[in-house]
C-alpha cells in the first residue's frame, strides 16, 4: 500500500465538496468568487464553528444549488498543501444522489448545469480533478493529497485506496528493456501496448532471475549473461483485486561487437519513442535508461495514470 504523507505541525481548515448525480450525469457550477474562480465544480465551502462536517455539505448544497439534500454519502477527503504554507485544507467529499427542490443559480455559483459523466469538462475545472473524478465514477472511497505551488501548478500527489486496500493479493512479473546506446530495441509483436502490459508472470517457485531469463528468451530470442535489474515497480488498477509487483531489468548490449539479430524486433532512437504510448510517463523510461535502481507506485485507470510515485531502491 502507498505510504501516506505526514503532516505534524500543520492548522486544517474543514471543507465540504459534493458532487450531485442523476442517472449518467452530474451537476456543476461555475465559481464566481473566491478560491476557485472561474472553474467549474462541485458545491461547498468551509465547515462554520460548532457544526458538523455533514451539516455544512448540506447547508452548502443549498446555498449554492438551491437544492435539499435527501441523502449524502462520504465518499473521500482531500487534503490541498500550498507550498510554503503551514495550513491544510482539509475536503471532505460527498455523493448526492437523492435530492429535491429546483436549481437556483447565485451570485457565487453561475452558470450551473448538469453534464453527461463522460462529457465532465476536467479542463476547466482544479487540476487534480481529473486525478481523483475516477473514484466518484466507480465510486471507491480514498484519500488524497494534492501540494500546489498556486492555482494553477501542482507539485505533487498522493491518492490513496480506501476500501480493501489491505485485502489485495499480489502478483509477480518480470520485464526487460533492452539498449544500445541511445536505441532501445521494441518488439513488434509487443509494441502496440503500453510497457507495463507486457510483462510475464514469475512462476511458482521460480526465482526472479530465472524468470528474467525465460522472458528474454522468450520476448526477443536473446540469452544474456548479465542483465541488471534496475526497478521494482507496484502497479495499483482502481478496480482490481490484485497489486502487480513487476521487476523491471536492463541489457545494455552497447559494448557487444555483434549486436543479435532479433528477430520480429527492430531498434528505435529514443527521441523518437511516443513515452506516452509504451511508458508510465516520461520520469519512468528516464530513471530506466540512467540505470540507477529505483522503485515506484502508480495508481492506474484503465490507461490513466492517477498516481505516481518514486523511491530510491
Amino acid at each position: 500500500m502507498l505510504p501516506y504523507p505526514v503532516f505534524e505541525g500543520y492548522s486544517r481548515k474543514l471543507m465540504t465538496l459534493t458532487m450531485i448525480l442523476k442517472n449518467n450525469e452530474i451537476l456543476l457550477g461555475m465559481k464566481n468568487r473566491g478560491i476557485g474562480k472561474g472553474k467549474w465544480n462541485g458545491f461547498g465551502g468551509k465547515v462554520e464553528p460548532n457544526e458538523t462536517i455533514d451539516d455544512a455539505a448540506i447547508r452548502e448544497v443549498k446555498e449554492e444549488c438551491g437544492l435539499d439534500v435527501i441523502s449524502i454519502e462520504k465518499i473521500g477527503i482531500i487534503e490541498f498543501e500550498y507550498s510554503g504554507s503551514k495550513e491544510l485544507l482539509e475536503g471532505h467529499i460527498y455523493l448526492c444522489k437523492l435530492f429535491s427542490g429546483e436549481i437556483i443559480e447565485s451570485d457565487e455559483m453561475a452558470p450551473i448545469k448538469w453534464y453527461k459523466i463522460e462529457d465532465t469538462p476536467c479542463d476547466k475545472m482544479w487540476i487534480d480533478h481529473k486525478f481523483w473524478f475516477p473514484m466518484i465514477q466507480k465510486q471507491i472511497p480514498f484519500k488524497a493529497h494534492f501540494k500546489y505551488l498556486n492555482d494553477d501548478t501542482m507539485l505533487d500527489s498522493t491518492i490513496v485506496i480506501i476500501s480493501n486496500s489491505m485485502k489485495k493479493s499480489r502478483k509477480t512479473f518480470v520485464n526487460f528493456v533492452i539498449k544500445k546506446e541511445n536505441q532501445i530495441l521494441l518488439c513488434n509483436k509487443i509494441e502496440g501496448s503500453k510497457c507495463l502490459l507486457k510483462h510475464k508472470p514469475v512462476r511458482n517457485g521460480e526465482s526472479i532471475e530465472n524468470s528474467a531469463i525465460r522472458y528474454l528468451e522468450w520476448n526477443y530470442g536473446m540469452t544474456a549473461e548479465q542483465f541488471q535489474k534496475i526497478a521494482v515497480v507496484d502497479i495499483e488498477f482502481i478496480d482490481d483485486s490484485c497489486t502487480q509487483e513487476i521487476y523491471f531489468f536492463v541489457v545494455d548490449v552497447t559494448k557487444l561487437i555483434n549486436t543479435p539479430l532479433i528477430e520480429d524486433s527492430k531498434w528505435v532512437n529514443i527521441s523518437d519513442i511516443t513515452v506516452e504510448n509504451l511508458w508510465p510517463d516520461y520520469t519512468f523510461l528516464s530513471k530506466l535508461l540512467m540505470m540507477e535502481p529505483f522503485k515506484a507506485y502508480f495508481l492506474i485507470n484503465e490507461d490513466n495514470i492517477l498516481c505516481s510515485k518514486y523511491y530510491n531502491n
